[in-house]
């Protein structure tokens, strides 16, 4: 959690900065900045909530069904493991908040994989987190529905860093996803036979 906040607060900060120096007449207009801060901080907020309930809806309105094990959508090809592998997701995946605690079942920490109801039920809150997490990087323009964020200058970065943030879950689940979904069905062929 608090590398994104860091994340977060020096984003804020370079866009500000980035905004008095070079895109308004600081030294004319000094309040010019402390607006710009307060828009970006108010996007932020907007951007964060908007998330929320995004998330809120489609746990709870969705129905558990479309987000079972095996589903076409949810199949991680080797492909794009190696493509996580690439990007050294073991390195900075630990550093990306989890926030498996709103739904009940924690993916910080892997449970018991002899269990298959249990691995299916984490399996399909994987799944959830990544659907939410990919609507909320692709909805993040709704911050413009915010009077005071319409600026390109304000709804973009926070658009862009929402995408960026809602992103590296996305990576995370999907990569876990590839390897529990494995055990998952080993356990389930051992268990018809």
């Amino acid at each position: 959690m608090l590398f994104y906040l860091i994340t977060i607060v020096v984003a804020i900060v370079s866009v500000t900065l980035f905004h008095g120096f070079f895109m308004s007449p600081i030294f004319s207009e000094p309040q010019e900045m402390l607006w710009t801060l307060l828009y970006l901080v108010i996007g932020t907020v907007a951007i964060i909530a908007i998330d929320g309930i995004e998330a809120l809806v489609i746990r709870r309105l969705n129905p558990e069904s479309w987000y079972m094990p095996g589903k076409k959508l949810f199949i991680v090809s080797k492909k794009e493991v190696k493509f996580y592998k690439f990007i050294k997701i073991k390195s900075w995946k630990d550093k990306v908040p989890e926030l498996g605690m709103f739904t009940g079942l924690s993916k910080s920490k892997l449970g018991d994989t002899n269990d298959i109801e249990y691995l299916k039920q984490f399996l399909i809150e994987i799944n959830y987190g990544t659907v939410i997490h990919l609507v909320n990087a692709l909805t993040g323009f709704l911050v413009l529905l915010i009077p005071v964020c319409q600026s390109p200058g304000i709804w973009l970065p926070v658009f862009i860093f929402n995408f960026i943030l809602s992103m590296l879950p996305v990576f995370i689940l999907r990569y876990t996803s590839y390897t529990l979904y494995r055990i998952y069905q080993s356990k389930l062929k051992k268990q018809n036979k």
